[in-house]
């Protein structure tokens, strides 16, 4: 089915581009928003594969009217109607039509991006702690049950709000190889979701050399390492929000020679997807309505209308996985520790590492580059990004690529936007997260900063290249005119520039390693996933695994107290997924059975297992059933309040 849904994406591609007369590269990112949002209604139902259906209808669908409109404008051209001379070409117009649109240079960018990543990525396999924590294994989880799971079942517990935008992509690229779960293809659909938002940038792309496109889609794919680096580790969803965030405020800019549906539609669907990427979106979703409303202030009332009508979307969107979340009891522990620092539950600043954690921070701000290495050439802090980026905003003023207006929008909305997003995360950093002591260093804390700043600085980078490219009137040099070269930098001196600046300022390492590189340390991450994995651990997975999952179970896995597994623990739950794992601890010589009764009732599961607890585990849990031992597996019933356990199979150990 693989060939049937990229040929039903393609044509859902041009069916958008004929209506709206535009190029493909400024509604394919169009596209993919209205693909995640289909199956993001699916995922509901947990019918995620009818996407196959769904595809091969609207294939069938566009195939015959396609034909049909040939038929029609060939019967006209024939008859000499007068309507016939618009479409009158018939089928060869249809051809030439798409010949102009499928060989736009930016086209063939996008393919050398998307085929090219997929390949290269295709033995990629979860590293970062962060995917193996919750991406990963959430993705898998929805991979394995069709949709979302059913209530207390989410196989990532502690993240269980965490928006499934760019998960649900990752799912679709999964859904191409019918013999299982692929990490490289989770990976593509991960890139996929990243980079298909920039391809609006290469609108003005001109000419078919090989050596250009080939260059932009390397530049392309290192553009965002200027300023965020994880990308190239793992999948966090940051890098995502910050392409969608900065596609959002070049689509505000890029209003001339539209249609007003599609310069509407676009931004909706934008912020749509944007708010289902990352709980955080909402955020930028604001920054982006605010920057809306100002660049379009002159139109008065007419400005408010439209960015109610914007807003609407996302607030259907975002609202509507609000209510899931709190109809299938899925929250998120950072979620509960920042209503209580809202809330003042949680303490402002810390007395014993408020200090430390400033100064880190400070120091990250002002000295620590931004995507955490060393590059050839330019090395940008987030201090200096920031004034950066205030420099380009007055350098466009001056030359005109900004009109005063619009210089004044960007010079404060910019700067604003990332000076409250700066105050925002150092908070963030002295309340929710104050207990991660790892940010007491500068080198974690500006990873920090990078990470959950991309919005800002990767979409500020994109508006500000955008403009470039778009309003720079190419202008060729003295010594260039009149040479071959100089038609081509008149095309393509805007791109050059940008690339350019990439070219001095991205992590090249880390891009290098993220797309070849990997491969010299695949087996050896491989096997350290396989040692996290302890017998114990390998008993319970054999027997979860032969549970009949449904749409979801969720596991109680009972541990001995005295013994700290949590890392281990989170590498037994990506094993596991979907089935959701719950874990608690056990000492038999400090608790009770009402304590035990409480983990057990608390944790919602449907199933309990115990590991392997030193002590008199039988007269613990003697309450809830008969010989109950180490290393077995129970289905939890609750009959009148009474929990009662039965074993699901033999016990391996006494």
């Amino acid at each position: 089915m693989a060939v049937v849904l990229v040929a039903a994406f393609l044509a859902l591609v041009l069916l958008l581009a004929y209506i709206w007369k535009e190029e493909a590269v400024d509604v394919l990112p169009v596209a993919a928003c209205i693909l995640i949002l289909v199956l993001y209604i699916l995922a509901f139902v947990r019918r995620l594969s009818d996407i196959d259906r769904i595809g091969g209808l609207f294939l069938l669908a566009v195939m015959a009217c396609t034909v049909y409109r040939c038929r029609r404008r060939q019967a006209g051209r024939q008859n000499g109607a007068a309507a016939g001379c618009e479409g009158g070409q018939a089928c060869m117009s249809t051809g030439e039509w798409l010949k102009k649109t499928l060989g736009h240079p930016g086209v063939a960018v996008a393919l050398l991006v998307f085929v090219g990543t997929a390949l290269l990525v295709q033995g990629r396999v979860a590293v970062w702690w962060d995917d193996v924590n919750f991406w990963a294994t959430d993705v898998r989880a929805i991979y394995a049950l069709d949709g979302f799971a059913a209530k207390y079942a989410n196989a990532a517990p502690e993240f269980g709000d965490y928006p499934p935008g760019s998960q649900l992509l990752k799912w679709w690229f999964l859904h191409f190889c019918p013999d299982g779960f692929s990490e490289g293809l989770m990976f593509a659909g991960y890139y996929f979701g990243v980079f298909v938002f920039w391809m609006p940038f290469f609108r003005r792309l001109r000419g078919k050399n090989p050596l250009l496109l080939i260059l932009a889609a390397i530049c392309l794919w290192a553009f965002p390492s200027v300023a965020e680096a994880f990308y190239c580790q793992g999948m966090c969803a940051d890098l995502m929000m910050a392409s969608l965030f900065g596609a959002f405020l070049a689509a505000v800019a890029d209003g001339e020679g539209h249609r007003k549906s599609f310069y509407l539609v676009r931004l909706a669907l934008y912020l749509a997807v944007l708010v289902l990427v990352k709980s955080v979106g909402f955020v930028w979703a604001a920054f982006g309505l605010v920057f809306l409303l100002a660049w379009k202030w002159k139109q008065g009332r007419q400005a408010w209308k439209e960015m109610l009508a914007v807003a609407a979307v996302p607030a259907i969107t975002g609202g509507s996985w609000l209510l899931f979340c709190l109809s299938m009891r899925r929250v998120a522990k950072l979620t509960g520790a920042a209503l209580m620092a809202a809330t003042g539950k949680l303490p402002i600043l810390l007395p014993g590492t408020r200090g430390k954690l400033a100064a880190a921070y400070l120091e990250a701000y002002a000295f620590w580059p931004l995507h955490r290495g060393k590059t050839w050439a330019v090395d940008f802090s987030p201090v200096a990004m920031l004034a950066w980026i205030c420099f380009l905003v007055f350098f466009y003023t001056r030359c005109k690529i900004l009109t005063r207006r619009e210089g004044r929008i960007l010079g404060i909305f910019l700067p604003a936007c990332g000076l409250l997003f700066y105050g925002i995360n150092l908070v963030a950093h002295l309340t929710i997260f104050a207990a991660e002591t790892q940010y007491l260093e500068p080198f974690a804390m500006v990873s920090s900063i990078e990470r959950y700043g991309a919005p800002f600085t990767v979409g500020s980078l994109y508006l500000l290249a955008w403009l470039f490219v778009h309003r720079k009137e190419g202008v060729c040099p003295t010594f260039l005119q009149g040479k071959r070269f100089g038609r081509f930098w008149r095309q393509n001196g805007v791109y050059l520039v940008c690339f350019a600046f990439v070219l001095c300022a991205a992590n090249w390492p880390e891009v290098f390693d993220s797309l070849w590189g990997y491969r010299t340390q695949r087996e050896n991450v491989l096997a350290e996933r396989r040692g996290m994995i302890t017998g114990e651990a390998e008993v319970f997975l054999e027997k979860v695994s032969a549970l009949d999952v449904g749409d979801g179970i969720r596991v109680l896995y009972l541990q001995d107290k005295k013994v700290s597994q949590w890392v281990k623990n989170t590498y037994v739950a990506f094993e596991a997924s979907p089935v959701s794992v719950v874990f608690g601890g056990v000492d038999c010589e400090t608790m009770n059975s009402a304590e035990v009764w409480e983990a057990m009732d608390g944790s919602h599961a449907q199933y309990l297992y115990l590991d392997a607890i030193p002590g008199n585990v039988a007269k613990l849990f003697s309450p809830f059933g008969d010989d109950t031992q180490s290393h077995t597996l129970y289905r939890i019933l609750q009959e009148n309040g009474q929990i009662r356990l039965k074993a699901c199979g033999s016990s391996l150990s006494g």
